[in-house]
């Protein structure tokens, strides 16, 4: 859409949320290979996660079930706009471009992320 508009990518990242959650286990491959069995999604719908956490007030929770996150510091950093070198239909069309954009996005996210997590003292 920002090729297509024009428009430059203006990336958020945050460090810290993963905190909020204490996941115990992932049971998503045993239930991807009851599907692969035979076994339908539940309404039609690939989960992608299954996780076993604590889920406060009510202890365990398997699935994605709303929880009450765990009150820790959560750092966002809203990065430098990301501007390309061509925009409109065409570039938005051009799937070598598209892809190409991504993975500028993807890496300038990731380098900052990287900043984010060695400002506020490495990973817990």
């Amino acid at each position: 859409m920002a090729l297509r508009e024009g428009v430059p990518i203006i990336p958020a990242i945050s460090h810290g949320a993963h905190d909020t959650l204490i996941i115990l286990a992932d049971y998503y491959p045993a239930l991807r290979q009851l599907h692969e069995w035979g076994m339908p999604w539940l309404f039609g719908l690939d989960p992608i996660v299954l996780p076993l956490y604590l889920r406060l007030p009510w202890g365990l929770a398997l699935g994605p079930w709303p929880n009450i996150p765990l009150p820790v510091p959560i750092h966002t950093r809203l990065c430098a706009p990301i501007r390309f070198e061509r925009s409109g239909r065409d570039a938005a069309l051009d799937r070598d471009y598209v892809d190409a954009c991504y993975e500028q996005v993807v890496r300038q996210m990731q380098l900052e992320l990287d900043q984010l997590v060695q400002e506020q003292g490495g990973l817990h």
